[in-house]
C-alpha cells in the first residue's frame, strides 16, 4: 500500500511542479499551507486532512486515488489490463463519449423561490415612526448579499450614523423586541423612528449616534418607546 506522502510527491514531480508552486496553487484555492507543511506530508511526518488531500489530488490531476493508494481496484475490470489494454479501453471510452449517445443525465438543478421581505417606504429618522406598525411597505426579493435572517429592509436618512451608515443606504433588520447594549437597532421614540445604537448606563438608557456631532437621545420612563429590530448590516 502506498503512502499519501508518496502519492503527492510522485504526482507533483510527474507534473513538474515544485513544492512552492503546489503551496501557491493551494493558496489560490483558499488553503494556506506552507512549503514546510507540504514537505512534512511528502516525508510522512504528517498527513493532510481528507478535504485538503482531495484538493491536492485535483491540482495534481490524480483521478485514480484508489489505484495510487492500494495498487488495484478489484471491482474495476480495467485494473486487470496492462498498459496497452488500458490504452485501448480509454480509446473506446472516448469514442462512446464523442458519440453523445451515452452521456450521463445532467444533475437536476434545484431552484429555490426568492424570499420576500418587507421594504418600508419611509426611512428611519423620518417621522412619524408609527409607519413601522402599518402597511406602508412593499414586499421585495431579499438580495443575495443580505443576511439570511433579515426580516425587513429600511433606508437611512441623515448623517447621524456615519461613518458606518450613510443617508440613502438600505439596511437589513432582524425583527426583535430588544437589542443588547451597544447594538444598532431600529427604534420608535415619541412618534419618530430612528436608527441608533442602544446604550444602557446606570444613569439611564440612550439612543446614540455614531456621528459625534449629535448628542445622545435620552429615553425617559414616561416616553413612548419601542424596539423594532436589530440592524444586521
Amino acid at each position: 500500500m502506498n503512502t499519501i506522502g508518496n502519492i503527492i510527491a510522485t504526482a507533483r514531480k510527474q507534473k513538474h511542479m515544485s513544492q512552492p508552486e503546489l503551496s501557491e496553487a493551494l493558496h489560490r484555492e483558499g488553503i494556506d499551507k506552507t512549503v514546510k507543511a507540504i514537505s512534512k506530508w511528502e516525508s510522512g511526518v504528517t498527513e493532510p486532512s481528507c478535504s485538503i488531500f482531495l484538493m491536492v489530488c485535483r491540482i495534481l490531476g490524480i483521478t485514480d486515488v484508489y489505484d495510487r493508494f492500494f495498487g488495484d481496484t478489484p471491482e474495476h475490470p480495467i485494473t486487470m489490463l496492462n498498459d496497452e489494454g488500458r490504452r485501448l479501453a480509454e480509446n473506446y471510452i472516448n469514442l462512446l463519449v464523442e458519440s453523445g449517445k451515452y452521456e450521463k443525465p445532467a444533475a437536476e438543478i434545484i431552484s429555490f423561490p426568492p424570499r420576500l421581505v418587507k421594504h418600508f417606504m419611509l426611512p428611519a429618522s423620518a417621522g412619524p415612526g408609527e409607519f413601522l406598525d402599518s402597511d406602508d411597505y412593499e414586499m421585495v426579493d431579499l438580495p443575495n448579499h443580505a443576511p439570511k435572517n433579515t426580516d425587513f429592509i429600511i433606508s437611512v436618512l441623515g448623517d447621524s450614523m456615519e461613518p458606518q451608515f450613510f443617508s440613502g443606504q438600505q439596511v437589513f433588520v432582524k425583527h426583535q423586541d430588544s437589542v443588547e447594549n451597544n447594538e444598532v437597532g431600529i427604534f420608535y421614540l415619541n412618534g419618530h423612528s430612528y436608527i441608533k445604537k442602544m446604550r444602557s448606563t446606570p444613569e439611564g438608557n440612550y439612543l446614540i449616534s455614531l456621528n459625534p456631532k449629535y448628542d445622545p437621545i435620552p429615553i425617559g420612563d414616561n416616553d413612548s418607546f419601542k424596539t423594532f429590530g436589530k440592524v444586521l448590516g
